[in-house]
């Protein structure tokens, strides 16, 4: 089926702009619209994030627009599912507005819809942009081809999406924070102090910004007690640094440098004798230790008492104790609380400091989050309400060559100081172009219009970098010079696209009609104007678009979900329903975690049709590996699984696989952990082999390894020896010697059970 062709021919695209009310008040419209079709992931939004987003709309913040497809039959939400149910579920007075989730309102904290009184008619009044899909003539597309369409426009819109990272939200949330700014400056202009500091608090690899966000944290850390802490981390921290920047005079925060560096000092000493000793050193004993010292200070305790003796003592009690500062799993609550504990331990003993209210919730604490919270910037009035809404025109069209003369002009900056580096993927800018080249709407760039005449990309910096790179224009960058992209002059990755025919192409090779349609194409403008917006703030906007996104990942059921034969992916949803109960990855399945996983181990069971039984074999396409003392599982390439289910010509026996994977595994695992005489449920059981109170997706990985060599006949006959060998098994995954003696174990184990 050419969807070129119909794509060009018998699809309209229409841009709208419409107020809440007429969308969500209207009865009529409401019953035609299909907010969950059967592509669609579930709902995922917390309450924190849902709260969030209206407060977005009451301030008048501009979102994504929703995608909708109108057929005869009625409405369908093909993107934008989340933030539709959520304005629905707030205007049917389904959850009350959470102060977490409010960072301007905090006077809205627990209203419902009902209770916002006059700011409603402002909540109906604000416009949503709509792109709405159809075809010229439905009566000419049947059912079949009206899905493929739909599917296509769903992972078009979600494919192309890359978060940002925590890190980079928090490097422009700070950007302007003079005491952060003030850390910047100093350690970034004193490389030794740099290096020593990267020593102490290593990360999987030299990102500057996760290094000034721990410093942040460190700073902090010591109001905020442990047990909360290990609960709500960024959030507080967060919280608390903005307050001490702000409260600290230009002397303090210079003694704040000062005092923060002599505890590093101290750090690099501790450092230094685990180095002497042998003892294995990670970030988590810096953070831990100079939690302590801090607190040490604070309670009145000289640091200079700390000398060689003191911290060769500490080195080994830490080293004695190092089961608490394991990497592993070390940002669980629990796990975490126990790290600090076990610090404080030693320096109540040795020094008689008394940790407890640095560990555990007291009134002080309390007392100093109010203080915080009252101290927070807010608006409780219509009038405040209105002041800092945005006032913006209706949304304009630029061309890409408008765009490329305005930068050629120094007036058009795509890379403002708080925006992140650019994102190198070829085939998701090359998803782009064709969107382009087949006249599909993409998002619209915020533009951030200062006095100066300066035009800030305030969003859409990745789409504008796709086009300007394909198209090899340079452009202005954050510090006003004319630079090139990173993937300048790419060539079009679009083996499984629509345009297959223009796969490798670059854009002086394509003809002369369609490089004019790209470079006439019109992307929407969003204008907001300093001069007619004294009080916004470009980052808010920034964070606001960027905040705890939840993008379907590519290469999950999610995506899966909304493309792939609605056979096998029924086939599915039909195993991981029946046994969720118990055979699970997630209990709570927003995320289509439990179908994930089913899919996964179907694609191991389709692997083993095409190879002989052996571990050698298996390790092709099931990567078995060893990290420090523990031995992993994962998937070698789930781009892989994505080909498969794709593979048209694979579908019969991929739906076999589905089949082997329930009769050949689930049920071995249910009799495996089958609940013995007035004992444990299957779940319990289940999570006792896997010797884990959270499960997770390598767990089920080594299971098939294990089980895949050993029949039902013997399982029914031996079970409760199987299940204890398989227990020990998963207990050695943690402390294993090496990757050699752990797989020789599974070969015995197969060799112990063979029929």
């Amino acid at each position: 089926m050419d969807l070129k062709k119909i794509f060009e021919e018998k699809i309209k695209i229409e841009p709208k702009v419409m107020a809440i009310e007429t969308i969500f008040n209207n009865p009529k419209r409401l019953k035609k619209t299909n907010f969950s079709p059967a592509y669609q992931r579930k709902y995922v939004w917390d309450i924190e994030k849902a709260t969030y987003f209206i407060e977005s709309i009451i301030l008048g913040t501009e979102i994504p627009p929703l995608i909708f497809f109108n057929n005869i039959s009625g409405i369908e939400v093909i993107d934008g599912r989340q933030r539709y149910e959520t304005i629905l579920k707030f205007i049917k007075n389904e959850f009350k507005l959470r102060k977490s989730g409010l960072h301007k309102f905090s006077s809205l904290a627990n209203k419902n819809f009902e209770s916002l009184g006059h700011l409603r008619d402002v909540f109906w009044d604000t416009k949503l942009r709509i792109i709405e899909f159809g075809f010229h003539s439905p009566k000419l597309v049947d059912e079949k081809i009206e899905g493929l369409v739909k599917n296509e426009i769903f992972k078009r819109y979600n494919s192309g999406i890359t978060p940002l990272k925590t890190t980079e939200v928090d490097k422009a949330i700070f950007l302007n924070t003079d005491l952060n700014s003030l850390f910047k400056e100093k350690i970034k202009n004193d490389q030794i102090i740099f290096d020593e500091i990267w020593e102490l608090f290593k990360f999987d690899r030299k990102n500057e910004e996760i290094l000034f966000k721990k410093i942040r944290e460190l700073l902090v850390l010591h109001k905020i007690p442990i047990n909360k802490y290990a609960i709500k981390k960024q959030l507080l921290v967060n919280k608390f640094f903005e307050y001490l920047s702000e409260e600290a005079s230009d002397e303090q925060q210079i003694e704040i440098y000062e005092s923060f560096i002599s505890r590093i000092n101290i750090l690099k000493r501790v450092l230094n004798i685990f180095k002497e000793r042998g003892f294995d050193y990670n970030r988590l004993i810096s953070e831990c230790i100079y939690w302590a010292i801090q607190i040490f200070e604070i309670e009145g305790k000289n640091p200079d008492i700390l000398d060689d003796k003191v911290l060769n003592s500490l080195a080994v009690y830490i080293n004695e104790n190092k089961d608490a500062y394991k990497l592993d799993r070390s940002s669980f609550a629990k796990i975490l609380l126990n790290r600090y504990v076990k610090t404080s331990e030693f320096f109540h003993k040795n020094f008689g400091v008394d940790y407890t209210v640095y560990i555990q919730t007291s009134d002080t604490f309390k007392k100093q989050e109010k203080v915080i919270d009252a101290n927070r910037k807010d608006t409780e009035t219509v009038s405040g309400v209105e002041s800092l809404r945005i006032n913006k025109p209706e949304p304009s069209s630029i061309t890409i060559e408008d765009i490329v003369r305005q930068m050629e002009r120094n007036r058009f900056l795509i890379r403002p100081s708080y925006q992140r580096d650019e994102v190198i993927n070829r085939k998701k800018s090359s998803a782009i172009i064709e969107s382009i080249l087949l006249g599909i709407k993409i998002p619209p760039i915020f533009i951030y219009k200062r006095k100066d005449g300066i035009s800030e990309v305030i969003d859409g910096q990745q789409r504008l970098l796709s086009i300007l790179g394909y198209i090899q224009k340079g452009y202005l960058n954050e510090s006003n010079t004319t630079v090139k992209s990173k993937k300048d002059g790419y060539s079009l990755s679009l083996k499984e696209g629509i345009l297959k025919d223009l796969h490798g192409s670059k854009f002086k090779n394509l003809p002369s009609s369609m490089q004019d349609r790209i470079l006439e194409f019109d992307l929407w403008k969003i204008d907001i104007e300093e001069k007619s917006n004294p009080d916004f703030d470009q980052i808010d906007l920034f964070v606001r678009l960027n905040y705890k996104p939840y993008p379907i990942k590519e290469n999950t059921f999610e995506m899966w979900n909304s493309y792939i034969d609605r056979e096998i992916i029924e086939q599915v949803k039909k195993i991981s329903n029946t046994y969720e109960d118990w055979f699970y990855l997630r209990k709570e399945n927003t995320r289509m975690g439990n179908e994930n996983i089913c899919t996964a181990l179907s694609y191991l069971q389709f692997k083993l049709r095409e190879c002989e039984i052996s571990l050698d074999k298996i390790q092709e396409y099931l990567d078995i590996y060893k990290i420090g003392n523990r031995i992993n599982f994962r998937i070698k390439s789930k781009n892989e699984i994505t080909k498969t289910l794709e593979d048209t010509q694979r579908k019969p026996e991929f739906l076999q696989s589905c089949k082997s994977f329930e009769k050949n595994f689930i049920q071995k695992v249910k009799f495996l952990s089958q609940p013995e005489a007035f004992s444990k449920t299957h779940e319990e059981n289940l999570n006792s082999i896997l010797n884990v109170k959270r499960r997770t997706q390598q767990s089920f990985y080594a299971l098939w390894v294990f089980l895949f060599d050993i029949s039902q006949e013997v399982m029914e006959k031996k079970y409760l020896q199987i299940r204890d060998d398989l227990r020990h098994l998963f207990i050695a995954m943690k402390e294993s010697e090496s990757k050699d003696i752990f797989l020789a174990k599974v070969v015995q184990l197969w060799e112990k059970y063979k029929a």
